[in-house]
């Protein structure tokens, strides 16, 4: 298992990169009237290709191999649920978010459009969930379907859009950042439960995880926070300067929510009798176990960020 992570890990990690290299000598295009994204994003009174194509792209196929596992724990659950449903839905919301944020600031009704969009694909997604469930005169767990597609929407769609969201203030090393701050917590945490740990932090829902884990992690996340923090000063003239205790602090919360994401998934899937969402990714398990812990830091690390600026 371990030699399967070592491999599949730093993978993951140079295909990232180079995903975040490549966005950023997208972002800035300006776009033609013959261009395919003149439409989609014009009538917005977007002309050039704002921050974010690249990873709007890489999330949506995240969404699609995500949406089938989430829909596979469900009906692991006892819930009907649609793969296809939520993965549509999930990347319209992301959409809304991306595209509602690009917004010129002076444009009408900017402060209440992208809300607006939001709330109505969340109220079409759970009709379309109804009518999905029922179909063929069903009317067995009903509400739990609709209620299941609209939380999955939620929790891909929304969750992934604050991703969005940042980088059309920021740049796109800051989630690199962010996604960083995650894992290093998680790595820490790894290496020291496996050393030291001796108290079973929630031994019910996820029996490896220990207290003395948990702060060596969030020791790893703040110092990963202090050095991103000065590397952003070093590189990325046009971000905001993070003072160090900011820095510490932002380590420490996002840290610490993104153990709580891990914890969330360990919940659906504990629930579900399952140990790993599938087996796309050798050691690592699948697209969940790797993305539940950045989806809930995602909208904090947004709050942090415009506190900061």
């Amino acid at each position: 298992m371990l030699s399967q992570r070592i491999i599949t890990g730093p993978l993951l990690v140079l295909l990232l990169l180079g995903l975040a290299w490549l966005d950023q000598c997208v972002s800035g295009m300006q776009i033609q009237t013959s261009n395919l994204l003149a439409w989609p994003m014009g009538s917005f009174g977007i002309e050039v290709v704002p921050p974010g194509l690249v990873l709007f792209i890489v999330c949506c196929v995240v969404i699609a191999l995500a949406s089938k596992e989430l829909a596979a724990v469900a009906y692991a659950s006892g819930t009907r649920c649609s793969a296809g449903l939520i993965g549509t839905f999930s990347i319209l919301a992301l959409a809304a978010m991306w595209l509602g944020s690009s917004m010129p600031s002076d444009a009408p009704g900017v402060d209440t459009i992208p809300m607006a969009m939001l709330a109505c694909l969340l109220a079409a997604c759970f009709f379309a969930a109804l009518v999905a469930a029922s179909w063929g005169r069903r009317t067995d767990g009903i509400l739990a379907s609709a209620a299941s597609s609209v939380f999955f929407t939620i929790y891909l769609g929304v969750l992934l859009g604050f991703f969005m969201m940042i980088h059309v203030e920021h740049s796109i090393w800051w989630i690199i950042g962010i996604i960083a701050m995650v894992k290093m917590c998680d790595t820490g945490a790894y290496f020291t439960g496996s050393a030291i740990g001796r108290h079973k932090m929630i031994p019910w829902l996820s029996p490896g995880k220990t207290w003395e884990g948990l702060a060596g992690g969030l020791i790893t996340a703040m110092l990963t926070g202090w050095g991103l923090s000065a590397m952003s000063a070093a590189w990325l003239i046009d971000e905001p300067v993070i003072p160090t205790a900011w820095a510490l602090g932002m380590g420490l919360v996002i840290g610490i929510v993104g153990q709580l994401g891990d914890l969330v998934m360990s919940l659906l899937k504990r629930g579900a009798e399952m140990k790993d969402s599938s087996t796309l990714l050798p050691g690592l398990g699948g697209i969940m176990d790797i993305l539940d812990s950045p989806l809930l830091a995602a909208p904090i690390g947004w709050l942090i960020l415009v506190w900061i600026a």
